[in-house]
């Protein structure tokens, strides 16, 4: 902590002064002190209880604090000038300054941030400054004497995408996803909770998905389950974006129409062969000319804006939707006829989806309705269907690809989320026979930390929201939850908080990125998360001689 550079990740934005020198104290000596009003004051007490865990996580030796420290008191001043913000927008401001001085027996930390968002990213730089020497007696604590740091992200929007629909994974697991995102400074936890596989969301207004929809009892999201990680997750300065994807991906949990009086909700469910109708087994889409999916809709969308608490940014879904499944079902009606292209059908859903939305949110527009990229979001459709005023496009295909340079050319917003760069669960092999079945190879933190688009394909950064890095779960379940995302989603937020330069010729990353990384996977590792090992121990004990 005291030589090289500084051990802080992601790596701040403005100037960082660290002193040469650290005295020890002990965790009951933490105090908060602020005159920050309601509600700003409730969520800065639980932040500050959550940084008090990740100091305590630290702790080898339980019974150091009967030794003597260099301080009688370590005080955390915070100061938020905005405390009626409590609820993360894309314009928030997320900026904080930092300053540690030692004032007689006692050392002071200030924290100074516009928001309570701000604030709570000051209070993760911190705990970074704070690290347990097990040399200094029997082991203690120790917090650097000198500080001086200003931050502020460059994006707004810095997300982690997990699917809890092809293999379940419980309410523990995914506090575990917020509390790493929480220390890399991630803002937005995008929940992929429902696809065809399965539908584990209790919904209050439509129990029926979940009824018919989720593997097992025992494997289900309640709706209190999901408000409580919603609180979990602002205290944490992240917020919820839950997304059931539609038309496709939606198959088990949509079957009860007919029994119920509502006719097909969905078509080609489980259909085979599967290859035929959709891009992976079990096939399923929703029914488009079946007005009760609609009304079931905007159930649903209720239900999500409701338990997310979120009003500006809101998932539809909309990838690989199959033209084929409905070309098939829509051949017994003469809905076929009216089409000559059934992208028309599919952007007519869209439509109808969005209108349903509006509704669901007491008639008003949501701000921002992300989509993922598909053909819907190309030329010509996407003039026709997609308003690129409050839509913006999620881009997960290759950054080879067009798709992203022309989202932009055409004026809309996006989200990156590259395939060959930013999708953690590639590189695993196939998980079936037939079909497309692996998105091979591996990414390794190198090269989630190396793609820097915006600068490698000239993109305009003002159109780009951030990005988000995606952890698909057909090949893992909680068991592997953390070695998937850690420390490979630490590397990419870096990228979007700071995005430092990168040498373009050789791609080759300094040796002061390994072993902040490394130390920062340390951290991880303290707060009880799985984090994969970067490399041998004996690089850290051997700086300069690994590379």
């Amino acid at each position: 902590m005291l030589c090289g550079s500084t051990q802080l990740w992601p790596q701040p934005t403005g100037p960082v002064s660290l002193g040469s020198r650290a005295v020890t104290f002990n965790h009951q000596q933490l105090e908060l002190e602020t005159a920050v009003h309601e509600p700003a004051r409730s969520l800065l007490q639980q932040s500050f209880m959550a940084f008090n865990s990740n100091v305590i996580s630290l702790v080898q030796n339980k019974d150091y604090v009967e030794q003597s420290s260099d301080v009688k008191r370590f005080v955390v001043k915070v100061n938020i000038a905005q405390p009626d913000v409590v609820k993360l927008k894309l314009d928030t401001s997320e900026g904080y300054s930092l300053v540690v001085k030692p004032r007689e027996d006692e050392i002071v930390a200030n924290i100074t941030a516009k928001t309570f968002f701000g604030a709570r990213h000051g209070l993760e730089t911190l705990s970074q400054l704070i690290w347990w020497d097990e040399y200094e007696r029997s082991g203690m604590l120790k917090v650097l004497k000198g500080a001086s740091i200003q931050d502020n992200p460059i994006f707004a929007y810095r997300g982690i995408m997990v699917d809890t629909a092809r293999n379940y994974m419980s309410v523990e697991s995914i506090r575990r996803v917020l509390d790493g995102m929480a220390a890399n400074k991630l803002n937005v936890f995008h929940w992929h909770i429902t696809d065809s596989q399965s539908f584990p969301l209790v919904l209050h207004r439509v129990p029926q998905l979940a009824k018919n929809g989720a593997y097992g009892p025992d494997m289900i999201y309640t709706p209190e389950d999901v408000r409580a990680l919603v609180e979990f997750a602002r205290i944490r300065g992240i917020r919820v974006v839950l997304e059931m994807d539609t038309p496709a991906h939606a198959g088990n949990g949509w079957t009860w129409g007919p029994q119920e009086g509502l006719g097909e909700l969905a078509v080609c469910v489980n259909e085979r062969p599967w290859s035929l109708y959709c891009g992976e087994p079990p096939c399923g889409q929703l029914n488009p000319e079946n007005p009760n999916v609609y009304d079931i809709l905007e159930k649903v969308y209720k239900d999500l804006l409701e338990l997310s608490d979120e009003n500006e940014l809101f998932h539809l879904g909309g990838d690989e939707v199959n033209l084929e499944c409905w070309a098939q079902h829509l051949q017994k009606t003469t809905t076929l006829m009216n089409y000559t292209d059934l992208h028309d059908l599919w952007g007519e859903f869209t439509l109808k989806a969005l209108k349903r939305l509006d509704a669901a949110n007491n008639g008003n527009r949501v701000p921002v309705v992300i989509m993922w990229s598909s053909n819907l979001s190309k030329r010509p459709y996407v003039y026709k269907y997609l308003d690129k005023k409050n839509v913006v496009v999620q881009s997960w295909g290759a950054s080879q690809w067009p798709d992203t340079p022309d989202l932009i050319a055409d004026g809309y917003r996006v989200i990156i989320s590259h395939v060959d760069a930013w999708y953690l669960d590639c590189g695993f092999g196939r998980w079936r026979e037939t079909g497309e079945a692996a998105c091979d190879p591996y990414r390794p933190w190198q090269t989630v930390y190396n793609h820097r688009p915006w600068q490698q394909l000239h993109l305009n950064k003002k159109q780009i929201l951030g990005g988000e890095a995606c952890l698909w779960s057909e090949q893992f379940d909680e068991g592997s939850l953390d070695t998937r995302l850690w420390p490979r989603a630490a590397a990419f937020a870096e990228r979007v908080w700071s995005d430092p330069q990168l040498d373009t010729t050789t791609f080759t990353i300094q040796e002061d990125v390994y072993t902040r990384l490394n130390t920062h996977r340390d951290r991880l590792i303290s707060r009880g998360l799985g984090a994969e090992a970067l490399w041998p121990i004996w690089c850290v004990q051997n700086p300069g001689m690994c590379l």
